[in-house]
């Protein structure tokens, strides 16, 4: 098959389902399909870009990415942000790109372009059955040249999966450099449900797990996965908002209501809440986004929020983020709850895999601040 091809612009996530973006996705693909990234368009602050590459006029590898600025907020996609982390946490490698790469100073890797997507795990071009090698190298390469005709300091894979061996291969062949950045974990949901996700666990987690259901009991604390309706939005995004700003990332509610809000209107019934309430009023919740492609069902933690004060010492967090979603997922037939990065010891002893990623980084000297 012939190797030679163009690499077209799509000119905003409405116009990606017509250029044959979806052909391109697959179940773990979630967070790059027309319909979300229509949602990330419309949040993200900054300009994204959306590239195919196209050989005999069919699409047989995309490419999305996005301008990151010091004005965004999206902290966990930005290169300057993951680079001090890995720095605070003193890795070693990140100390190494600080010096290499960074110049002694994270920001000096501002403006850069994020490429295959801001989401939190297995940012990547996609490709195809019959994409190439040279067809995800061409992508890139286009990527490369958008990102030094408008000044930016460097390209950035943020969280680039350890199984993407090709991926990263083709990277450090073009002379990027990493450090890691997260990791990303998932549960393939048992048959059984909770019941035997229980009977699986050692007997002393099974007897933490029983004793933190228990006292929510106790509180009278109600617990359930359901639609997100309109009516729940204001509340959920003070919720939310409480929890960007515990971790250091600018947000008010109204901001937070509106995503979700549009959230909403954009994935209609693939969009559950697993909602906490205490005398009918939400104190918790977790967002959970359902994926069909080719013929697997998946569910995608997404955002969560909680009321710190009325929550006090309750266990909410892992039984309204994990436990009910399990339950909630074998009642359905799902397949697979991917957990998404964060916290990532307590997530492997509560049964989820994970993969190691890593934030590759090009610096593009002559780069503007």
């Amino acid at each position: 098959m012939s190797g030679h091809g163009e690499v077209v612009a799509v000119p905003g996530a409405a116009a990606l389902e017509e250029a044959g973006w979806s052909e391109l996705t697959g179940p773990e693909d979630f967070f790059q399909t027309p319909r979300w990234l229509g949602v990330q368009e419309r949040n993200s602050g900054t300009t994204m870009d959306f590239l195919v590459r196209r050989r005999a006029g069919a699409p047989v590898a995309a490419l999305v990415t996005a301008w990151a600025h010091d004005a965004v907020p999206w902290l966990l996609a930005r290169p300057d942000a993951m680079l001090a982390q890995g720095v605070r946490d003193e890795e070693p490698e990140a100390l190494a790109r600080l010096a290499d790469t960074a110049h002694g100073d994270p920001a000096s890797l501002l403006p850069s372009l994020v490429c295959g997507g801001r989401h939190l795990g297995r940012t990547r071009p996609l490709a195809g059955p019959d994409a190439l090698p040279s067809d995800v190298a061409a992508l890139v390469a286009h990527a490369e040249g958008l990102a030094a005709e408008r000044g930016a300091a460097s390209v950035c894979f943020p969280h680039v999966d350890e199984r993407d061996t090709g991926l990263i291969a083709l990277l450090r062949g073009r002379g990027y450099v990493s450090h890691p950045s997260a990791h990303y974990a998932w549960l393939p949901i048992p048959a059984g449900g909770r019941e035997q996700f229980l009977a699986e666990m050692s007997k002393h987690r099974r007897r933490r797990v029983r004793l933190e259901r228990r006292a929510l009991d106790e509180a009278k604390i109600d617990v359930r996965v359901e639609p997100l309706t309109p009516e729940l939005v204001p509340r959920l995004g003070e919720l939310d908002c409480n929890l960007l700003r515990k971790y250091g990332n600018p947000a008010s509610p109204e901001h937070s209501a509106g995503l979700i809000g549009w959230i909403g209107e954009v994935m209609g019934d693939d969009v559950m809440v697993s909602v906490a309430r205490k005398d009918g009023v939400p104190i918790g919740f977790g967002m959970v986004l359902r994926s069909r492609s080719r013929g697997r069902e998946e569910w995608f933690g997404h955002r969560a929020g909680f009321d710190y004060e009325a929550q006090g010492k309750l266990p909410l967090y892992y039984d309204v983020l994990y436990y009910r979603v399990l339950e909630a997922a074998a009642e359905q037939g799902v397949g697979v709850l991917h957990a998404g990065i964060g916290s990532v010891e307590a997530k492997l002893a509560r049964g989820c895999l994970a993969a190691r990623e890593h934030s590759f980084l090009l610096r593009l000297e002559g780069g503007r601040r």
